[in-house]
């Protein structure tokens, strides 16, 4: 990885993904998306592709294809690997995909922007306790970082630019009196994250588990727990396809949604299942899947928690109006 690659101008990233999901919309619409298969469960299994993450985050979908949910609802899931859930947003609009995994921001900018994306179920919560955390801001143990304030000035790494990610990490940092307009933040998939920090490419890296682990194993120093410091059981990501898919395919959406709700429960109950998922999909070593720290599953969307990643996001400059949660987030039989 260059540092050419590095800086990159999030507003242009998030304005070209923008105009790829608008550019779009007049030919889904005409022609209604490809349906994954089409909705006719008499015709076997319905093939719907889902784009994901490989992280933690993301192995309750694996844990329910194994565990049969999808199949008992007449779904045949294919996960679909990207870097983020801003890459994620147009390959759904365009109807590549018929579903994905996103965080919270990315959606909530999307929709502010008119993008007609409707969230459909829980992903990923943060823990409920700190000592549970899976993700962290670190450092090189002999960088002289220490503290939050160190890092004033300093490069950061994030997944993608304008996400999530930086917006807890400009809220949990503002907390400890960081001044944040003096950060830097570098844009490296997190796979290539433990790496990028290690060769001095960047100051510091915000990964999540797995690589949250191999930084601990690398006798990286933690610095702060972002997502845990904003709120604690914060609504990370979750499952989401599109009005015009909803409206083509409603029966397809609400299968998968009652069976990703089976697999988010089931995950949350069987850590084994989802450690040996991890090994499936994940460029983590076999001996590092049991140190790994699991995320919180269940299927509680803890509304109050994306209202406030809402808030936080206008705060920052990254919605200019906040969109409408209850258009947002979609009820089954209802809107």
């Amino acid at each position: 990885m260059t540092q050419a690659r590095a800086l990159i101008s999030g507003p242009r990233r998030f304005l070209s993904a923008a105009a790829a999901l608008l550019a779009t919309l007049t030919v889904t619409t005409a022609c209604g998306g490809d349906g994954g298969g089409g909705d006719q469960p008499g015709e076997g299994p319905v093939t719907v592709r889902v784009g994901v993450i490989p992280i933690s985050d993301v192995a309750p979908l694996y844990v329910g294809r194994e565990q049969g949910f999808f199949a008992d609802e007449g779904l045949r899931v294919e996960p679909q690997e990207f870097a983020g859930g801003a890459e994620i947003l147009p390959a759904v609009q365009s109807g590549d995909l018929q579903f994905g995994f996103s965080n919270t921001t990315s959606l909530l900018i999307a929709a502010s922007r008119g993008l007609p994306v409707r969230i459909l179920t829980q992903g990923v919560q943060e823990a409920a306790t700190e000592q549970q955390s899976w993700s962290h801001i670190w450092v090189r143990a002999d960088s002289g970082i220490t503290t939050p304030k160190d890092l004033e000035g300093k490069r950061i790494s994030l997944n993608t630019l304008r996400n999530i990610t930086e917006v807890t990490a400009k809220a949990a940092l503002e907390k400890h009196g960081v001044d944040i307009s003096t950060l830097q933040f570098v844009e490296v998939p997190f796979p290539e994250a433990n790496a990028a920090l290690e060769q001095g490419e960047v100051d510091a890296i915000y990964v999540v588990e797995p690589f949250d682990t191999v930084a601990r194993q690398s006798g990286a120093r933690p610095i702060v727990a972002p997502l845990y410091e904003t709120e604690p059981s914060l609504t990370v990501a979750t499952y989401f396809t599109t009005e015009q898919y909803l409206a083509d395919n409603a029966d397809v959406a609400e299968r998968f949604a009652r069976a990703m709700n089976r697999s988010l429960e089931y995950a949350g109950s069987h850590p084994g299942a989802v450690r040996e998922a991890l090994g499936t999909y994940t460029q983590i070593p076999d001996e590092l899947i049991g140190e790994v720290r699991l995320a919180q599953w269940g299927t509680d969307l803890n509304r109050p928690s994306i209202e406030l990643m809402s808030e936080l996001s206008q705060k920052y400059g990254l919605l200019e109006q906040p969109p409408d949660l209850d258009e947002l987030i979609w009820t089954p039989g209802g809107n």
